[in-house]
């Protein structure tokens, strides 16, 4: 069940990155806990005796800089939720991962020994899950030291976020408050159950550390990866703008659909506003995408918010407004020295045919009749 639980939260990894590559790319520090707590997991998993060496010897030691990673990619989530307009990297962001960086060096040596001595540790840990203890893969780290490192410092980020939110409180819907608490809170049960095996092996002389504390072991590794999946099944608007609604009771239904009505109008002004100060429908090139990532949210909520607003698709309303450009410059008389298909350029039509035909179904003519009836 592990193994299938962990590849389907990489699959839902490569979901929102794939779908938020270019609109929400905050995402990509989600995936990559994701994908780092499924391997994690199934390194776990395959301490079981009954599964092959082979498999073992690709995960164990190979991966651990890795786990220190989560913490790092968790403040960075956050921190670009609450600081949208913040630089995404600065030099000083370096500095979290020195964990990283100590561990590979930590690790290095038996990162390059041959493979056939990495298939004789793990046989030894299917053997006895003591000797994770007793074999020794690090330069200058025990074991017992490399495991409980890892829960304080993912404590210690999961401790700073919640700091973070608290202070920005207010900046939150209440859909994405609730996301982050259940996202911080997903994280920090199996933190401390991952806590209570370190310090257990830690503190443990070797000959008291036997195989029944593999279930709280084993356990952790599902939780690690069920529960985020869980929440993000449980909060898809905060990923992919999706507004759910709740049928239980018609009034309950009826002031989710009012606050999201809100909420579009809302950010409906907001495009309005961007569209009328720069002016980027007068790209060729712009796009739903474009205006998504200007507005800082979800290409979905761009579309649902056309369509309250306005009852039109995008490209309708991109249209018009091109359209009313290409109006005013006819209008001021730019046609004394371009030609017609020039003024649809400088309105951002790609074509002289997509121009025209835009043209009339936003006025009932053609350009060219457009301007016979201004004379």
């Amino acid at each position: 069940m592990l193994y299938y639980f962990a590849l389907l939260s990489v699959l839902l990894a490569l979901i929102l990155s794939i779908y938020n590559w270019r609109v929400n790319k905050n995402t990509f520090y989600i995936s990559g806990i994701l994908v780092i707590l499924s391997a994690h997991g199934l390194t776990h998993f395959f301490t079981d005796p009954s599964q092959s060496d082979f498999s073992l010897a690709l995960f164990y030691g190979n991966l651990t800089p890795f786990w220190l990673l989560p913490g790092p990619l968790l403040y960075f989530y956050f921190r670009s939720v609450f600081f949208p307009g913040r630089p995404k990297w600065t030099t000083i962001d370096l500095l979290h991962f020195i964990p990283f960086a100590v561990q590979l060096i930590n690790i290095f040596p038996y990162l390059i020994s041959p493979f056939d001595y990495k298939l004789q540790v793990a046989h030894a840990i299917h053997l006895d899950l003591n000797n994770l203890q007793k074999v020794r893969i690090y330069s200058f780290c025990s074991f017992s030291a490399s495991l409980l490192s890892r829960p304080i410092i993912m404590l210690a980020y999961l401790v700073w976020c919640s700091l973070l939110m608290l202070r920005q409180k207010s900046s939150l819907s209440k859909s994405k408050h609730n996301w982050l608490v259940f996202f911080l809170g997903g994280l920090l049960i199996p933190t401390i159950a991952y806590l209570y095996i370190a310090l257990k092996l830690f503190n443990a002389p070797i000959p008291r550390i036997s195989i029944d504390n593999y279930s709280t072991y084993f356990i952790s590794g599902i939780a690690y990866i069920a529960l985020p999946i869980i929440l993000i099944t449980l909060f898809p608007e905060v990923l992919f703008g999706i507004k759910p609604l709740n049928l239980k009771h018609a009034e309950e239904g009826s002031k989710v659909i009012k606050e999201d009505n809100d909420y579009y109008l809302e950010l409906t002004k907001k495009i309005d506003q961007y569209c009328h100060k720069e002016k980027p429908y007068l790209q060729p090139s712009f796009e739903i995408a474009n205006l998504a990532k200007a507005m800082q949210v979800p290409q979905k909520q761009i579309s649902n918010a056309c369509k309250i607003a306005y009852n039109k698709k995008f490209t309708e309303i991109r249209n018009h407004m091109r359209v009313e450009h290409a109006k005013q410059l006819l209008q001021n008389g730019l046609t004394n020295n371009n030609t017609i298909e020039a003024i649809g350029a400088y309105s951002g039509f790609k074509s002289r045919s997509t121009f025209y035909e835009a043209f009339k179904a936003e006025t009932g003519m053609t350009p060219s009749q457009y301007l016979e009836k201004l004379a």
